[in-house]
């Protein structure tokens, strides 16, 4: 098994390179950095693929949070296949009400051993992954 796409391959010009997990846990979470900051529409081929806009989920009121957690786990889970088990859970930063943030856990099969992943989804201008 790679740990980097294939893409990241090409580009680095190297197609055999040792495997490590960070590398393997950056290639995924970089994935999911350009699956999430795309938007519903922006693919023809897969008009399922990219997160809804963040104003149509405001619009649904008390519900929002929960469309939209449902949209992230929906976006990894689809166009993240490397993620196994992935629970996704709101967190309030008290410091800033206007924030959205998701934090996600997940699990990584990596040389035939289940590693557990964490990291944060931040909705502000763009998606940021942090973990």
């Amino acid at each position: 098994m790679f740990d980097r796409s294939l893409m990241e391959r090409l580009e680095d010009g190297t197609a055999t390179n040792q495997p490590s997990f960070d590398r393997f846990r950056a290639s995924v979470l970089e994935n999911l950095r350009r699956v999430l900051n795309s938007r519903q529409g922006c693919c023809e081929t897969r008009p399922d693929f990219g997160m809804p806009d963040l104003n149509d989920a405001i619009g649904q009121g008390a519900d929002a949070v929960r469309a939209l957690a449902r949209s992230l786990k929906q976006q990894i889970e689809t166009f993240e296949p490397r993620l196994k088990n992935v629970l996704i859970r709101f967190h309030a930063d008290p410091d800033n009400s206007l924030q959205l943030s998701f934090h996600v856990n997940a699990t990584l099969d990596y040389n035939d051993q289940v590693e557990p992943v964490a990291f944060d989804a931040i909705f502000e201008k763009h998606i940021q992954v942090r973990g």
